[in-house]
């Protein structure tokens, strides 16, 4: 029996220990990425949250429900849809927009994603801008989604809402992202 049984040998551990800064060295921009990613994420949630009280009546109520009973009367204007604080309706029918639901934290995302790249700031000042667009009228079109989900086919909401809208909102937060990094992505070659 060896005394080292159960450990790495010293022989192991030297092996180890190189195996690891040779990742760390080889993937330094990604790891850089990935840190620096989550402390900017964190941060803006942080930021978020403490200001949602404040900033729930212009970002839910007037951008998200009033836009949307809009966006739903110029699409179907039988609907005679209406936005009241949270609330859009129709007639006897309602559905009321949850302070997280407004899309802040995929724009959140792409501006955390955007900021933790190694690219030019004018690139990411204008990627955070065209980013916080896209995700925005992406939130639109699902919370539409979810309110003709809601009076038409309720027996699909939670499905929709829980699953469908949010992958819907992470997948084109993701392409957004990708296409504006390969557009503006700098090169070390």
């Amino acid at each position: 029996m060896s005394i080292y049984e159960g450990e790495l040998l010293p022989y192991q551990y030297m092996k180890t220990s190189v195996r690891t800064r040779i990742f760390l060295k080889t993937y330094r921009e990604e790891i850089r990425f990935v840190l620096y990613f989550i402390l900017v994420f964190l941060v803006l949630q942080i930021a978020n949250y403490s200001i949602r009280s404040y900033t729930s009546p212009l970002l839910v109520h007037t951008l998200t429900a009033g836009v949307s009973s809009r966006i739903i009367n110029f699409i179907t204007p039988g609907e005679k849809s209406f936005a009241r604080g949270a609330i859009i309706g129709s007639g006897t029918f309602t559905i009321a927009i949850a302070q997280g639901c407004e899309g802040t934290e995929g724009i959140l995302l792409v501006t955390a994603a955007l900021c933790a790249f190694n690219m030019g700031i004018r690139q990411k000042i204008v990627g955070i801008l065209v980013g916080s667009l896209v995700m925005y009228m992406a939130n639109l079109a699902r919370t539409i989604g979810l309110y003709y989900m809601l009076k038409y086919r309720p027996d699909m909401f939670d499905l929709a809402h829980v699953y469908i809208g949010q992958t819907f909102i992470i997948f084109v937060g993701i392409l957004f992202f990708m296409a504006w990094i390969t557009k503006f992505a700098r090169s070390d070659e």
